[in-house]
Parts: C-alpha cells; sequence; structure tokens
C-alpha cells in the first residue's frame, strides 16, 4: 500500500510541477498513466493527492515569486540592484507602465494559484458523489477529504478575488475543470464563503499525525479575513460574523502566544501552540523554499553558506525598520525589532563587504525572519527552509481587537492587545509608558492597530490586503515606500492587479474588455 501511494504522490508531483500557466491547466488531459476517475476509485489514493494540493498551495510562498505579494507596500520594497535590472518586476514597487498586463512577475501571482483551485474543484466532484453512497466506515475520512479540498480551494480564491476583483469561476464539463468569464463579486465570494463554511464544518479541532492537514480553526480563521477584507462593494464584508468566529477561536481552540517572540524564527523550536496553519520545509530539495536567497545581503554572500547571505529582492522600508523617533515603527525595548529584522552583519569576526555596482542598500537592515541558521556553515543559504505561517494566533488576537474597537468596544480591544500582543513584545513586562490608553478613539486605534499589526507580523505576507481593506493603499504606499514616492505614479486603481495579458488570450471567455479599470 505504501508503495502505491508513493506512486500516486509522484504521478501528482509531476502533474502539478509540469504546468506553466491555469490555462496549460484546465485544458490539457493530465498524461499520466491514471486518470482521475481511476485515482478517485480508490480510497487510499484520495490523501496523496490531497497532499498534491497542499505541494501546490505551499508553492505559492516559494522562492521569488514567494516574495512579490511582499514587495510594494510599506513594509517591503525592492534592492536597488533589483529595481536598476528588473524593469518588470521594479512595476511592482514603482507602479508605473510596467505594472500592466504584460508583467510577468504579476502572471506568475495569478498562474500559480489557479491550479489550486482547478485540482480542488476535480477532487470536490469526485468527493461529493462518495459522500452520498459512503459507508459508516469510510465517511468521516471522505468528509475529511471535503474539507481539505474545500479549505485549499477557498484560499486561493480568497487570495485571487482580494487582488484582482471579480473571477472567472471554475466549472466542470465532463473530465475537465474550466474557468468561466468573469463573475460578479457576489458570486466569487458565495463560493469562497460556502467552501470555508464546508471546511469548517467537516475538518476536525484536534490535531493530526500529519501537520499540513489543515483543521477547523485554519478554517475559521480564513473565514473571518474573508469578512473582514471583503471587497466593500461585494456586500461580504462583516466584521461581526468575523468576531464569532474568531472568538471561537480563541475560546475554544486551545491556542496560546509561545512566551518568546524568537521561538517563532528559530527553526529548531517548536512554536505549534500558536500556529493555525504552516506551510512545512526542510533543508533537503525539494522541501526547501529558497527565501533567504532573495532575503539576504549580497554583502555577506561572498561565503555561500553564510545563513544570513542573499541577493537583496526584498527589504524593509525605513518606515518598517526605523526607531518612532526616526519616522519609523519601533519603540524603545520592542523584541520583536531585533528578531524580525537584520541590523548587523558581522560574520565570524568579519566585517561585510558590499560588492560594487550591486546598490548601496547591501548593508541597510534585511529581513531576518526568513535566516535558517540550522544550515550555517554547512549549506548555501538557497536550502533555507524554516516553515511558513500562514496565519498565527497572535493574527487572530489582532483582529478580534478590531472587532471589538469597530462594535466602539474600544477600551476592550487595548486591554486586549496590551495584555497579549504588546506584552509579550517587551518580554511580559510592558512599561506602564507604553501601554496603550484604553482612552483612545476609535480612530486612533484603527491607526494604530495598523502599525502593529506591521510589529508583529512583517514580512509574514498580510500587509497589501491589510492595506486595501483599511482604505490605506496609496496614501501609506506613496508616503513610505522609496520606489514608488520617487515614481509618483500610484493611483487607486492599483489596489487591483491587472489580469495577465496572457489569459485574457487563452481563456475563451474572457476578452479585453474583461480587463481592470486603468489598465
Amino acid at each position: 500500500m505504501k508503495m502505491k501511494r508513493i506512486y500516486i504522490i509522484s504521478i501528482l508531483i509531476g502533474l502539478l510541477y509540469g504546468l506553466s500557466s491555469c490555462s496549460d491547466f484546465l485544458f490539457e488531459d493530465p498524461q499520466t498513466s491514471m486518470s482521475t476517475a481511476q485515482i478517485f476509485a480508490d480510497i487510499d489514493n484520495i490523501q496523496p493527492y490531497l497532499n498534491g494540493i497542499y505541494f501546490k498551495y505551499r508553492d505559492t510562498r516559494v522562492n521569488r515569486k514567494g516574495f512579490f505579494l511582499l514587495l510594494g507596500t510599506d513594509e517591503v520594497q525592492q534592492g536597488e540592484y533589483q529595481v536598476r535590472t528588473e524593469a518588470q518586476q521594479s512595476g511592482l514597487d514603482k507602479y508605473d507602465g510596467f505594472y500592466f498586463p504584460e508583467n510577468n512577475s504579476i502572471a506568475q501571482l495569478w498562474n500559480v494559484r489557479w491550479p489550486v483551485v482547478t485540482l480542488s474543484t476535480m477532487a470536490l466532484s469526485y468527493l461529493n458523489d462518495m459522500e452520498k453512497s459512503a459507508s459508516e466506515i469510510d465517511l468521516p475520512s471522505i468528509k475529511s477529504y471535503i474539507g481539505q479540498a474545500s479549505f485549499y480551494r477557498a484560499c486561493a480564491l480568497f487570495e485571487l478575488v482580494q487582488y484582482w476583483g471579480e473571477l472567472p469561476i471554475p466549472e466542470l464539463q465532463g473530465e475537465k475543470v474550466t474557468l468561466s468569464g468573469r463573475k460578479p463579486l457576489q458570486t466569487v465570494y458565495e463560493m469562497i464563503e460556502s467552501d470555508f463554511n464546508k471546511a469548517a464544518e467537516y475538518l476536525s479541532g484536534s490535531t493530526s499525525s500529519d501537520v499540513r492537514i489543515p483543521r477547523t480553526w485554519a478554517a475559521k480563521a480564513m473565514l473571518a479575513k474573508m469578512y473582514m477584507s471583503a471587497l466593500p462593494e461585494s456586500g461580504f464584508r462583516d466584521m461581526g460574523k468575523a468576531k464569532v468566529l474568531l472568538n471561537n477561536i480563541i475560546t475554544e481552540g486551545g491556542f496560546r502566544l509561545v512566551n518568546q517572540y524568537a521561538d517563532l524564527w528559530d527553526g529548531t523550536k517548536d512554536p505549534s501552540s500558536e500556529i493555525i496553519y504552516a506551510f512545512y520545509f526542510n533543508n533537503v530539495w525539494p522541501d526547501t523554499n529558497e527565501l533567504q536567497w532573495y532575503a539576504g545581503s549580497r554583502a555577506v554572500s561572498g561565503d555561500p553558506n553564510c545563513y544570513m547571505g542573499g541577493y537583496d529582492l526584498g527589504l524593509p522600508t525605513k518606515y518598517c525598520y526605523e526607531i518612532t523617533s526616526n519616522g519609523g515603527i519601533w519603540e524603545t525595548g520592542d523584541l520583536r525589532k531585533d528578531e524580525s529584522i537584520r541590523y548587523n552583519f558581522f560574520y565570524n569576526g568579519k566585517a561585510p563587504a558590499s560588492v560594487a555596482g550591486f546598490g548601496e542598500d547591501q548593508t541597510l537592515p534585511h529581513i531576518k525572519k526568513y535566516e535558517d541558521k540550522r544550515i550555517d556553515g554547512e549549506k548555501s543559504f538557497y536550502n533555507s527552509g524554516k516553515n511558513v505561517y500562514l496565519v498565527r494566533y497572535a493574527d487572530v488576537l489582532l483582529l478580534y481587537a478590531e472587532c471589538l474597537n469597530e462594535e466602539n468596544n474600544t477600551a476592550e480591544a487595548v486591554n486586549l492587545i496590551n495584555n497579549t500582543i504588546r506584552s509579550r513584545a517587551w518580554g511580559g513586562n510592558l512599561p506602564e509608558e507604553l501601554k496603550w490608553n484604553t482612552a483612545m478613539s476609535q480612530d486612533e486605534f484603527r491607526s494604530k492597530i495598523m502599525d502593529e499589526r506591521m510589529r508583529e507580523l512583517c514580512f509574514e505576507g498580510w500587509r497589501r490586503m491589510d492595506l486595501i481593506r483599511t482604505g490605506n493603499f496609496v496614501e501609506k504606499i506613496k508616503t513610505h515606500n522609496r520606489w514608488a514616492k520617487e515614481s509618483g505614479t500610484i493611483q487607486q486603481f492599483h489596489e487591483r492587479f491587472p489580469i495577465p495579458h496572457v489569459e485574457i488570450k487563452q481563456n475563451t471567455n474572457l476578452s479585453e474588455n474583461d480587463q481592470n479599470p486603468g489598465y
């Protein structure tokens, strides 16, 4: 049986990694020795198939493309050399003429998510039929499989709708999944809501022996994010529903913050009490993520086994790395600062040496969260493989505080943040003068929580969505992102990425008239 499962996994991984665009996947039959129907004819094949979808979703957080959604915000910007040599990629920060439908970086963000949607849709078409006739013995497993597929599809669609707006909907036609034309936001969010609700109902609340399998808490956390972030014109934004879900996680989920913020970024520690869902990696290909290759500094990359090395793709903005007195976000004594950002590049007693011609920012502060000290001196920083968090319990607490504030329970929201997030940030002893005032206004809390989210969650992939959902996208980016400020061309329509030109050409249900406004 084990060899059979390995065989199925090899078929699926070959299918997943052999596709370069969503249209390739949608309209071509997989060239394998087993059809989808044959795979789903044996219940022992299904979990390996779903693991393949997990791997494809994990692929959205890997290597260069894993950084693209971080760029172009008030939190992360590209290094000088990257901007100078990669015109299309630089458009992600400049919001200039290269932020256009032919942008290959934007196309990668689009293409890497759609196979998650289509594979999950195919799985659900079989699983929903199997559920109707399942035996008492098989039913719990089939429900878990439905929950997993629903979770993956909802997560991918949620990211797509937040960044592109109206979307095509996956439709099953015989043994193929095709994409419709763009559907109204309400239709898209209805599918996402339904999937997350199904996942929350069918997934277990208990920890599985396979940590890749999502639990009900992950579905509830992501559904809460959807309710808080849904584009306003969709009619789906609902802070009340989000609050109920978040409160359920807090009171029933059994999560807690790890005592030391540093433990979250130490690859040898187990921070599982705080992790609601994560993508798991290690230091052996193909389970590396290569993130340090793009986050580290060229000034120390002369030693390929220096864990701090890299090539300056994404760097913290000055706003993200400076102290408050210098116009940044960091307050005196906040332990998160030095765990999140690399300020010192001395290595084995040697000073860093910037490489001439590759930018003047090689020794400016860099992202530290993806440094992997487990491979220091033994493997190239290309083999970095620390886990990547999708959603942490800290995020749930921050979101719940927002919900409280929006219900005019600002004092309760302030106490929650003081007693949990900020308390840990000062080692459990938050100075009195740094405690937030319970008498602050609702608007002041809205402003403060945005900075607190950056301090707690920087480089974890939520900033762009936070800026969009709070209406701060243009103002914050043009003020704090070096390249957007210099370019001076960012506009409101840039909240949505352009639909990739190649997708419009290949999807017969789309035309140039379906392009987002402004492009």
